[in-house]
């Protein structure tokens, strides 16, 4: 299903969308779950991709640990709001899984653009969606991701002022919910990691969409083994977005 025309509205003005209870309670205990069994083989294989910082824990490309990561996806209640922001020619970028450590000292990324293609006027693109589903429950005092309203469309050239503060930035709003909330936004809102305050882990799942004649990140290339499984599905959504066809004429239908 397509957005409705108040999504579209809330995306086309804000630059990201909201969606309460996009993982059922089922769903989200199944990808808790998952998501468990997938740090816990990270943690212990210190040679798996990823990051390990006291500000950061990421388990690099978590859909080869389990098919219930993999399968978010394709999921039926978020992907098509993606495939409506991107386009038919919708292709998977990159995907991890985020775990701030509680009390961080300071962020893992400060204020950015996720994309800045040469050749792009990008106030008028979208080049990249990114789709973030929150495992647990993130207020204001749990470094929930902050964003600037709109700032998609700024002209290319505008020039943020620089905070050491990520919640000092003039403008921003931080994205909270419960448990099972996912939210996308087009890869040109400036955005920020905020700073864990909070006693608990922040825990999200992210998956990064573009256009299929986009290159995948360096190490998020799909197995053989997924390619594979994709093939032998026959299934078109899952093909394409794991990059099977060709780069100038791959679209669904």
């Amino acid at each position: 299903m397509a957005m409705t025309v108040a999504q579209r509205v809330s995306y086309e003005t804000n630059g990201f969308l909201v969606i309460p209870n996009a993982l059922s309670p089922e769903e989200l205990a199944a990808t808790r779950e998952a998501a468990n069994r997938a740090e816990a083989l990270w943690r212990a294989e210190p040679h798996r991709r990823g990051i390990r910082s006291e500000v950061l824990d990421q388990v690099q490309a978590p859909i080869e640990y389990d098919p219930q990561l993999l399968s978010l996806l394709w999921h039926p209640t978020v992907f098509p709001l993606v495939r409506d922001a991107v386009g038919d020619d919708v292709m998977m970028i990159d995907n991890d899984y985020f775990i701030t450590p509680p009390n961080t000292p300071r962020t893992h990324a400060g204020w950015h653009h996720d994309v800045g293609m040469r050749g792009v006027y990008h106030p008028k693109s979208t080049m990249m969606v990114k789709v973030f589903y929150l495992l647990s429950d993130v207020d204001a005092s749990s470094g929930g991701t902050a964003m600037i309203p709109g700032s998609h469309k700024f002209p290319m050239k505008w020039q943020f002022p620089e905070v050491e503060e990520p919640k000092d930035m003039p403008g921003a709003i931080q994205m909270t919910g419960q448990a099972g909330t996912a939210y996308l936004f087009n890869g040109r809102t400036y955005h920020c990691a905020v700073n864990n305050e909070s006693p608990t882990p922040r825990r999200v799942l992210i998956y990064n969409y573009g256009h299929f004649w986009m290159k995948m990140w360096t190490g998020y290339e799909p197995s053989e083994r997924l390619l594979a499984e994709a093939h032998a599905s026959n299934d078109p959504i899952q093909k394409q977005l794991l990059g099977i066809g060709d780069a100038y004429g791959t679209a669904l239908s």
